[in-house]
């Protein structure tokens, strides 16, 4: 019997609501960091549900980021993308592009050794004001139904599934 795929899960928050400014020293993306954010995209994302997303190898998954960068998702918004750090290394990132005039928290990933610390949720309250500060009213996003940590995450944040 053949698996049907099972369309991913679209949420959406107001992000004009009255946020806390989140401490961070995350830094925005540039593109000198596409191979390691492709290496980083692999290794976060091998044995789970969205191991497809990062294409089946490291040149696949930096492709995909490339893709990000350049606007194959929609416009690119560096300002309200950001980059996580350890030892001058990237270990979890935020990707944000503007998908059918909303912005899409396109990619979010975080580095196995560094799971559990709260990084991916800093790092979408940091877009999610980058882009309030904007003028942005919405932030978007869709995740796999099998992805149960993430959908839990993004719940948690006040996120609401639309169509």
């Amino acid at each position: 019997m053949t698996e049907v795929p099972v369309a991913p899960r679209r949420s959406r928050l107001d992000v004009r609501l009255p946020q806390n400014v989140p401490a961070h020293d995350f830094r925005h993306p540039v593109e000198a960091d596409l191979p390691a954010l492709g290496q980083l995209m692999w290794e976060a994302y091998r044995g789970t549900p969205d191991e497809e997303d990062a294409g089946g190898s490291v040149a696949a998954a930096t492709e995909e980021i490339r893709l990000a960068f350049t606007g194959a998702y929609g416009p690119f918004l560096p300002a309200a993308s950001f980059v996580a750090e350890d030892g001058g290394r990237p270990v979890a990132a935020a990707l944000v592009t503007v998908w059918k005039d909303v912005p899409l928290l396109a990619f979010v990933f975080t580095a196995p050794s560094h799971t559990g610390r709260g990084l991916g949720r800093r790092l979408v309250e940091a877009a999610m004001h980058a882009l309030g500060a904007q003028g942005h009213g919405l932030l978007s996003l869709a995740v796999t139904e099998e992805n149960v940590r993430a959908r839990r995450l993004y719940e948690s944040m006040g996120f609401t599934p639309h169509r």
